[in-house]
């Protein structure tokens, strides 16, 4: 039996709205690597996995948080997170380019795998929208904001290794 259902994590316009849910929940104003804002999109989308990250001693507190979001966790298996968060690539990516030609994010930045937003071009609306749903989560944005500024995505004690989302070991440090 083939059983058809929708996967926020497999679609390209669901990644853009958290793209903006995290632009205007944390305020980015400089660039940010892609593949950092790839692994903050996977735990914005599923709270429930950063217990999996491996926090810094001051930070382990936040492990509680993110359980405290198992109640967002979908009917039915998923796979692992490595798995998950790779099936999710071509999306996150498909979702920036997209949001890289429409002017939304600088191109300049885009064509160094960086993520930065041209906030002149986004509309009210959306970021009412957006602010709405991260009020709702407003501890676990908080946390996703300091693990932007107070984690580095690269080398042995950076974001990729921590998570082991990405490869790290080949890091340019």
């Amino acid at each position: 039996m083939t059983q058809l259902s929708y996967n926020e994590a497999f679609d390209p316009y669901h990644a853009i709205f958290r793209y903006f849910r995290l632009y205007f929940g944390c305020g980015l104003r400089e660039p940010v690597p892609f593949d950092k804002f790839r692994i903050l999109d996977f735990y914005l989308l599923y709270p429930f996995r950063l217990q999996n990250l491996q926090f810094f001693s001051d930070d382990t507190t936040w492990r509680s948080v993110s359980k405290g979001y198992a109640r967002l966790r979908p009917y039915g298996e998923l796979p692992d997170d490595h798995s998950l968060f790779d099936r999710m690539a071509p999306f996150q990516k498909t979702a920036a380019e997209s949001m890289a030609r429409a002017g939304v994010i600088h191109n300049e930045a885009w064509e160094k795998n960086q993520v930065s937003f041209a906030g002149e071009k986004l509309g009210t609306e959306i970021e009412s929208r957006c602010a709405e749903l991260n009020a709702s989560m407003a501890d676990f944005i908080s946390i996703l904001c300091q693990i932007n500024r107070r984690y580095d995505l690269y080398g042995r004690d950076g974001l990729k290794a921590r998570s082991k989302l990405l490869e790290y070991r080949y890091d340019p440090i």
